[in-house]
């Protein structure tokens, strides 16, 4: 019986006597992060038609955005394996949703909010790496993913639950081996009525397990 039973551990830890023997460059380590941004948001058609509302020519004014993002890469950047260049994040964005109409005849204006939650790919290219700086000291990335928004046009007036599209173009810095700030760029497009075209620019302070 205590035979069986240490062949069993023995069979069992094969995996961790494996990974221990492994050549340090193929080890794979990944890297959880947490952060939280704020910026601005700016809706690119100047003027839309929003049938449900009775109005036309409504203008959407420059809003405030807030959120927070988690994410995970795939292999911290000083590892020489290709999966150092992915990773995934879920992101939850809230922003002013200002809008008044364009006319002389009729003057309606209100103050709503738009919530935004993002599945999002992620392709970043670690530069500047090194003993101290395991995850890169500076890191270009680009991520994109399908979206879930939530508009709220304010007044009492119809709330919208929209699916969306997701891009950001940004930067990373190290200012030390777990913490990054940088800004980043973020277009929204939104298939809703009318459908929404937002750009906005974005500053982010994360953390690195």
């Amino acid at each position: 019986m205590m035979k069986r039973l240490a062949l069993l551990c023995c069979i069992l830890l094969l995996p961790t006597i494996a990974a221990a023997s492994a050549p340090d460059g193929n080890t794979h380590y990944g890297e959880f992060w947490v952060g939280g941004q704020l910026g601005a948001v700016f809706t690119l058609d100047p003027s839309l038609d929003v049938p449900f509302l009775g109005t036309r020519d409504i203008k959407v004014d420059p809003g405030f955005s807030a959120g927070a993002i988690a994410g995970y890469n795939f292999c911290m950047p000083h590892k020489q394996v290709w999966q150092r260049y992915f990773g995934l994040a879920l992101d939850f964005q809230w922003n002013r949703f200002n809008w008044h109409t364009d006319s002389n005849l009729v003057d309606v204006r209100a103050k709503g909010h738009q919530y935004a939650l993002s599945f999002l790919g992620r392709l970043q290219y670690p530069l500047m790496g090194s003993e101290r700086f395991t995850f890169g000291r500076l890191v270009p990335f680009l991520m994109a993913g399908p979206s879930i928004v939530w508009t709220d046009f304010g007044g009492g007036r119809k709330t919208d639950t929209d699916v969306g599209v997701v891009a950001e173009l940004g930067m990373e810095f190290f200012v030390v081996p777990h913490l990054s700030i940088g800004p980043s760029f973020r277009y929204r497009h939104v298939w809703s009525d009318p459908e929404l075209d937002q750009m906005m620019v974005l500053g982010r302070l994360a953390y690195h397990f």
